[in-house]
């Protein structure tokens, strides 16, 4: 009975002790302190990046740590919440870290990541074993250097093949990727593509076009070929062009840019000519063409037919001889006027007026002939009350051309301001028949040309001439302005050139049509015409100037 008795005081007691144990279980609250490693919650959540301040604060971070007691800290980037791939930022012995606009520009770049604009970044810190909070920010990005636009849809080493018959068509569209495009962040990324002559790295450069916010560029079969020629390559030759792009972003505020540029690329061009070269050695000489070398000599140009030159050239009353290399080592004149060449012959008598003049080295004659071609017609003289509109001959085409303002009405060519030989158009096909019907014309302003080789002819109508006009020239306008003509030896663009132009000490501009509706101007004298711009200062002298309107939204100009 005793041990029995103990047995059942020993079960008592323990199962007394159990449900003591379960109630005060039952009663007690566990907590853990508040975490006192805590990242102080920034005011701002959104970053912009802006490269023009690289060197800006893009975020600072600070923290309470009243735990850890450590004095090093790891600042830690994530592209989730949840850290799976955890970027070390840096290192920082405060209770505080920064970063710079382009660290942390290059930081989310180098994760690969392809947008710019709301990058979600979250940010901790590692104390040791300890782990902050972590911060998100929405962070825009500007692209880096390092990650420029590539080409698409064209390779290295493709050919090109040229063909003037094709002048117009597109030869060949370059495009491009860059994600810079598709995000949205409300600036404009210019594209400018460049090409050089093949292996020189871009030395000089060749403007080939521009972009703006736009994946691709196409260039015409004249195009690429003017750029392929420039870049070295022979007329009717195949030779490579280095190509690349380069985009420019530029900062509205502070006018900073930044630039991005391609790899090269090289590819394969076989050129056409575009313009006749028919320049030779020799020229006319003497007090009737040039005041004996005071000026170059009056060029012959080839024709059809080797060792016979042609030149169409105003004389003055006077002597004249024919000679090469403007220099007398080679010349020849006319001992007993009976229109055979001699070395070092008698000078030549002619007198005033306009003429075509033939030197045949196959037999050693020459022959000079009056020879001019005009317009006439109410179109513009009415009928001959005024001398005709003279055509000038085109050494690059063989034709001659002339730019003229046309009144409603009708008009005819003719040779040397008389009805002896006339030239009309049946049909009004651009075919032209002698003596045959009026030429119908609209008020406008035209490049007129006449090719005689085919009896053919083209009114081309142009918006405008171009002159100049100032205080170094017609005292601003009480005279008529130095009048350009076009430059035919480059037939694909629009440029002008004004030869042998006298201007004085003053200023000048550029305007179109003798009036100052549209006038050019050059705001900081650096080549670059703009729309009413600044004066043009000059000093006293002969030049001869260009304009380039072949790009209308950047028109250059040079003086030489």
């Amino acid at each position: 009975m005793k041990i029995f008795f103990r047995k059942i005081s020993f079960l008592l007691l323990s199962l007394i002790l159990i449900t003591s144990a379960c109630e005060t279980q039952e009663t007690l609250i566990i907590t853990s302190p508040e975490a006192a490693f805590k990242l102080q919650q920034p005011s701002i959540s959104s970053i912009f990046l802006n490269f023009s301040l690289p060197n800006n604060p893009a975020f600072t971070i600070s923290w309470n740590d009243e735990v850890t007691g450590s004095n090093s800290y790891t600042v830690e980037m994530s592209m989730d919440a949840d850290f799976t791939t955890p970027i070390m930022l840096g290192n920082t012995q405060t209770s505080s870290f920064s970063m710079t606009v382009s660290e942390l520009n290059t930081a989310i770049r180098n994760t690969g990541i392809t947008t710019f604009r709301d990058i979600a970044i979250y940010v901790r810190v590692n104390a040791g074993s300890q782990v902050s909070n972590s911060i998100l920010y929405l962070v825009t990005t500007y692209p880096d250097p390092m990650q420029p636009p590539t080409f698409t849809g064209i390779a290295n080493g493709d050919a090109f093949v040229l063909n003037i018959n094709n002048n117009n068509d597109v030869a060949v569209t370059f495009e491009w990727e860059d994600a810079v495009l598709s995000s949205s962040l409300g600036l404009d990324v210019n594209y400018y593509l460049e090409a050089a002559t093949a292996g020189t790295d871009f030395a000089i450069v060749i403007e080939a076009a521009n972009a703006v916010n736009q994946s691709s560029i196409s260039l015409t079969h004249s195009q690429l070929n003017n750029i392929a020629i420039e870049s070295g390559i022979p007329v009717d030759t195949a030779g490579d062009v280095d190509f690349r792009v380069r985009s420019v972003i530029t900062d509205a505020n502070t006018g900073a840019t930044l630039e991005r540029t391609s790899e090269t690329l090289t590819i394969n061009v076989t050129t056409y000519l575009t313009v006749l070269d028919l320049s030779t050695t020799w020229g006319i000489v003497g007090s009737a063409a040039n005041d004996w070398g005071a000026t170059p000599d009056l060029p012959f140009w080839e024709t059809d037919t080797d060792g016979v030159l042609n030149a169409y050239v105003t004389l003055i009353d006077g002597e004249i001889k024919f000679r090469e290399n403007n220099d007398w080592t080679n010349n020849f004149g006319d001992n007993g006027a009976d229109g055979t060449i001699e070395a070092g012959g008698a000078n030549i008598a002619v007198t005033a007026g306009s003429y075509k003049i033939t030197l045949n080295f196959n037999d050693n004659t020459y022959t000079i002939e009056p020879f001019s071609l005009g317009i006439v017609g109410s179109a513009f003289n009415d009928w001959g009350a005024t001398p005709d509109f003279m055509l000038e001959y085109d050494q690059y085409s063989d034709v001659f051309r002339g730019i003229v303002t046309l009144l409603d009405g009708e008009m005819k060519f003719r040779m040397n301001n008389d009805w002896g030989v006339n030239y009309g158009d049946d049909g009004a096909d651009g075919s032209l028949e002698l003596g045959s019907a009026n030429i119908a014309t609209t008020a406008g302003i035209y490049i007129v040309t006449v090719d005689l080789n085919n009896l053919s002819y083209t009114l081309e109508n142009i918006p405008s001439v171009w002159g100049v006009v100032g205080s170094a020239f017609n005292d601003w306008g009480a005279t008529p302005d130095a009048a350009f003509t076009r430059d035919w030896s480059r037939p694909f663009d629009e440029i002008w050139i004004l030869r042998d132009v006298t201007l004085l000490d003053g200023e000048y501009k550029f305007r179109a049509n003798n009036d100052w509706t549209v006038n050019y101007g050059d705001n900081g004298a650096d080549g670059t015409l703009e729309l009413g711009g600044a004066n043009i200062a000059a000093t006293a002298g002969t030049y001869t100037i260009t304009l380039n309107f072949t790009d209308p939204n950047a028109p250059t100009w040079t003086i030489e």
